[in-house]
């Protein structure tokens, strides 16, 4: 070695590794350089781990990646009357706030524009096989992907997303019916079977959406409750708001008369209430000259000469809860003809 030359050589700082006790062990590597026999200049000093360089070996960055250990898809039976989702039971070592990335999967094949925890129904029918992908994510590193066992949809029941009685103002003797928007995912056709209710008693079940009020009460209430099937399985009862039985009109049970004796015309009107409320009455058209009693409700018409014709009439009665019935009809008046003599 003539002088000036420059020799790099490596210096083992830690005994125990040099003699093959510690291969892991950390290790100091002086680079020096020779420029003469008895002098040496330190260059740089680089510290390392030994089998650092090895493909085989794993660097220790400190940061695990995340691992979802299981997910269940939702709902169960899987049904589509909503969205299907995915619930993960995933876990962290180092506690990082976690996000996921999903695939699902139809029949085997990979559904597009589908990438969150939740599949629409819409893209789905009976007999698919529905299953999903998912990645977690810790913000640092992406875990292995975990994809759930593939589960087949089955019948999704029907719905009745709405139910109301009509009229919604109803009195006893009145009939209602029952009105219900329903609808089923598979198409199938829907049956329904009714429960009509009275003060919370059933008065009625089968498949008539039509309820007779007779026997009903003001102040009773009525609701309907509504089943649907679609030749699989029943969907969910649902119950109608309930409705209150107004007041029942009076009924006025008399005819008017027929006759006019001595150019007067006489009619007493009789009307019922089913709830023996009070009941007046009065006149909305009527001939001049033609009364009705308030209280008794009895007509009376002194007919005056000149009032040939056809002349309407029409009563109202009404009872104490303002509920208001009414009749009405038509006097025809004609002029009279004499009677012929005897033996003419």
């Amino acid at each position: 070695m003539s002088p000036g030359s420059v020799v790099v050589i490596e210096a083992v700082k830690d005994e125990q590794w040099a003699r093959g006790l510690m291969p892991r062990a950390q290790r100091h590597v002086w680079r020096v350089a020779l420029l003469a026999p008895l002098s040496l200049i330190l260059l740089g000093c680089q510290q390392g781990e030994v089998g650092a360089d090895n493909p085989n070996t794993k660097l220790i960055t400190g940061n695990h990646p995340p691992v979802v250990r299981a997910a269940t898809l939702q709902p169960t039976p899987l049904v589509l009357t909503g969205p299907i989702v995915v619930f993960v039971d995933a876990q962290d070592v180092d506690r990082n706030p976690l996000s996921f990335r999903y695939r699902w999967i139809v029949n085997g094949q990979p559904v597009r524009n589908q990438d969150g925890e939740q599949l629409s129904p819409e893209l789905l029918k009976r007999g698919d096989e529905v299953s999903v992908e998912i990645w977690p994510h810790d913000g640092m590193i992406e875990g292995r992907p975990f994809t759930t066992e593939p589960l087949v949809v089955g019948n999704s029941p029907p719905v009745v997303a709405h139910l109301a009685i009509e009229p919604e103002s109803v009195s006893p003797g009145v009939p209602v019916q029952a009105r219900a928007d329903m609808s089923d995912v598979d198409r199938d056709l829907i049956r329904v079977s009714y429960r009509w209710w009275k003060n919370d008693s059933l008065v009625q079940e089968g498949d008539e959406a039509e309820l007779n009020t007779v026997g009903f009460s003001r102040g009773d209430t009525l609701s309907v409750e509504a089943v649907p099937f679609d030749g699989v399985q029943k969907g969910k009862a649902v119950r109608s708001v309930p409705i209150r039985v107004g007041n029942s009109p009076p009924r006025i049970v008399s005819a008017p008369a027929k006759s006019i004796v001595n150019n007067r015309y006489d009619y007493q009107v009789e009307a019922t209430d089913a709830e023996s409320d009070v009941i007046t009455f009065s006149l909305e058209t009527a001939p001049p000259g033609m009364t009705i009693d308030e209280h008794r409700g009895s007509v009376s018409w002194q007919i005056s000469p000149g009032q040939i014709g056809v002349h309407k009439v029409r009563i109202l009665a009404k009872d104490s809860q303002g509920a208001i019935t009414f009749q009405e009809f038509e006097l025809n008046l004609t002029a009279a003809v004499p009677a012929k003599p005897a033996g003419a």
